[in-house]
């Protein structure tokens, strides 16, 4: 919802207003998804403070080890759900202690930590650098497979990804996003032979999956349902990430990517295509499913994102090339000798088709200041223009209305 609704990548599908707004980019702060998608990146760094802070109080119970490896492990997924936060709402709010039960007596002290001021862009991300230090990562797991759990090669990624974001373009040091890229690299994941095998729902755990989400029949990933299908293959109201037109329209006619990424059905309704031929989001293909939410071919593009802004465009083309072979596009490689702006529009288009319906698409134009001119130009299904005067404030989330009411120290994001 938030990287291919919000972006040209998907209608968004089905029915609801909320889910309506994030396409359309009318989001507001009464907004009740902009609300669930705040509180639950809260929560899931408040649970990694808590999991934190109560590992520092503990007086035995636990080998110094196990202890680190733990808090290792929480302080990943903190700054995991902080990079998202600063990411979508800017300037964030930081609760980094536990808080004790509230009396009358210590409501004084601990109110400005419960409802504290929004922390700066710049102190998020300081706090991010922190959690993800060599201490840190010296505590995970080295594996070379796909891990629903944190490990080395999880938390250079999120480096990566985090130095190809803080500060903005001019500023930023692109070579620690290549060494970070490296740095997973040489943890010994592998791009699978067969695209199409990335979706198999039995398939877990490739050589290519660096973080990925478990689930099996009997605890159910049910984003099958909303997206694709019901238990019987039947499509019997609207599902949600329908692609757009252009960005089918932007796959070549032997892109293995584009079956593996998009069926094509009948449905009963015409929301957006023809009902007899109608596409569907195919990635998540049944209850057992995964979610894969760090892969090496994402992380090997990154690096070619980077080194195109180091003057390497050569070796980001090879890059990018590399990944259009495995979709069988070996008869439409890219000349390594393009410009250095040629090279940019290369590896965001290779960006959006290998990684659709994988959440990359809106951090990828913000990050790279692309949101404007690409979003002024995306299409409606008849080919009108959708957001001629889109302004630049929409890039961020609005604060929760909820929030602001409970929390009379934060204020609300220009333009909400």
């Amino acid at each position: 919802m938030i990287n291919d609704v919000q972006s040209d990548n998907c209608y968004v599908g089905g029915d609801g207003t909320n889910e309506e707004a994030v396409d359309m980019l009318k989001l507001s702060a009464t907004n009740a998804k902009v609300a669930l998608v705040w509180s639950q990146y809260m929560a899931m760094a408040g649970n990694a403070t808590n999991v934190i802070e109560n590992l520092r109080l503990m007086k035995g119970g636990a080998t110094d080890q196990e202890r680190n490896d733990v808090m290792a492990e929480a302080k990943f997924i903190r700054a995991w759900a902080l990079f998202d936060m600063v990411r979508l709402y800017g300037d964030l709010p930081m609760v980094l202690q536990i808080i004790p039960t509230i009396t009358a007596e210590n409501l004084d002290m601990w109110y400005p930590v419960m409802y504290p001021q929004r922390a700066s862009v710049e102190d998020v991300y300081t706090q991010i650098f922190k959690d993800l230090n060599e201490e840190t990562v010296s505590h995970l797991p080295s594996k070379n497979t796909g891990a629903f759990q944190a490990t080395k090669g999880a938390a250079y990624g999120l480096l990566a990804k985090v130095y190809a974001t803080y500060k903005d373009v001019g500023e930023r040091n692109y070579q620690q996003v290549v060494s970070y890229c490296d740095k997973v690299m040489a943890e010994g994941y592998r791009l699978v032979s067969d695209f199409n095998a990335l979706w198999d729902p039995d398939n877990k755990f490739t050589s290519e999956s660096i973080f990925e989400v478990y689930y099996t029949a009997d605890s159910p990933n049910w984003a099958y349902w909303t997206l694709l299908k019901e238990d019987d293959g039947s499509v019997t109201w609207r599902r949600y990430c329908t692609p757009t037109h252009d960005l089918v329209a932007k796959f070549l006619p032997n892109d293995q990517r584009y079956a593996a990424s998009i069926q094509w059905k009948k449905a009963p309704y015409d929301a957006y295509w023809s009902a007899d031929n109608y596409p569907f989001s195919y990635k998540i293909r049944e209850k057992n499913s995964d979610i894969i939410l760090m892969r090496l071919a994402d992380i090997m593009l990154l690096k070619a994102e980077a080194l195109v802004e180091l003057g390497q465009s050569a070796e980001a083309i090879d890059i990018v090339n590399e990944i259009r072979s495995r979709a069988g596009l070996t008869g439409n490689l890219l000349n390594r000798t393009i410009s250095q702006s040629a090279a940019r529009l290369a590896v965001e288009n290779e960006r959006q088709l290998e990684l659709y319906m994988e959440g990359q698409r809106w951090y990828d134009l913000v990050r790279n200041n692309r949101l404007l001119d690409v979003m002024k130009g995306h299409k409606d299904k008849n080919g009108n223009k959708l957001f001629p005067g889109l302004q630049d404030y929409r890039a961020l989330w609005p604060i929760p209305q909820g929030e602001l009411d409970k929390n009379t120290n934060l204020t609300q994001n220009e333009g909400y």
